[in-house]
């Protein structure tokens, strides 16, 4: 993670001096975590968050960092989608399936009910690159995919932007654990929104029989 740290810093430094590469590495940064899962998506948008505030303004540099880092996520999701989907998904679905814990994944998430699916993807304490490759396993329709990832994407980076600029994690990041106090009093009141959802006629969370 120091390797991490200090590669931040250096682009930092090359945005300082560079000012329209910010965009690009805004956006760049949560592409390359959809990907690898090790890579800390809080400290991330933390770092979009001062690097584009610096350069843009504290609110237009906000509302950058929730635009960009959802639409490089999102996209490094989909990127990892098409991928197992076109190479050896069947393989690893019968691999997955012979596990216990798997085989629910599976199918939870090839389920009627998508607020579960949904509550999941959006646990901005879940590797979201692991997630999102046992989604991609699942045999759920491209459209639902494409819903439940880019919901999921933006509530998470609307969470971390603004919780992560009141404990600004880059600078101090054990205050963390403070965000994830906060993080589960919200998904507490998400989930019970959608507990309701799934009961109401005609809404997309809906529970069909």
């Amino acid at each position: 993670m120091d390797f991490f740290y200090q590669w931040l810093e250096n682009l930092r430094v090359l945005i300082q001096n560079h000012f329209w590469l910010a965009p690009l590495i805004g956006m760049f940064l949560p592409f390359i975590e959809a990907i690898f899962p090790t890579l800390p998506l809080a400290i991330i948008i933390s770092f979009n968050l001062s690097v584009l505030g610096a350069a843009t303004g504290v609110i237009e540099g906000a509302i950058l960092t929730i635009l960009l880092s959802t639409i490089g996520s999102f996209l490094g999701m989909l990127l990892i989608y098409f991928l197992i989907r076109i190479t050896f998904a069947d393989y690893f679905v019968r691999k997955v399936k012979k596990y216990k814990y798997g085989h629910t994944f599976l199918n939870a998430v090839e389920g009627k009910s998508k607020w579960f699916v949904l509550a999941l993807l959006s646990n901005p304490f879940l590797p979201s690159s692991v997630l999102n490759y046992g989604l991609s396993l699942a045999k759920v329709s491209l459209k639902k995919y494409l819903l439940l990832t880019g919901i999921s994407r933006l509530i998470i980076i609307i969470f971390m932007v603004f919780l992560g600029s009141i404990f600004s994690l880059q600078e101090n990041p054990l205050n963390v654990i403070w965000m994830m106090v906060a993080y589960f009093i919200i998904l507490g009141i998400w989930v019970i929104y959608l507990n309701t959802l799934k009961k109401k006629k005609g809404s997309f969370f809906e529970d069909k029989d």
